[in-house]
């Protein structure tokens, strides 16, 4: 799904807060924990993610290790758009 990446890579790069461009071409298996990504990111990344999408992610879906890597936010993304 590479408009879920070109989606998701502003919003996590603006949630932790990195500059522009600074995860482009980064390999989706990567862990996002490795670069600030925790519990409080990850809400506000579902947040962005449900407001950019206009979705709403259930309750079941929250976790971080549904948005541990690249490949993990797609497969959620995938279940609602």
């Amino acid at each position: 799904m590479e408009t879920g990446v070109s989606i998701v890579l502003p919003l996590l790069e603006r949630v932790l807060k990195l500059p522009e461009g600074e995860l482009a071409g980064m390999e989706t298996d990567r862990d996002l924990r490795s670069l600030g990504l925790n519990s409080l990111s990850a809400v506000e990344l579902i947040v962005e993610l449900e407001n950019e999408l206009n979705i709403i992610i259930d309750d079941d879906d929250l976790l971080l290790d549904n948005l541990s890597t690249l490949s993990e936010i797609e497969q959620l993304l995938g279940r609602y758009v």
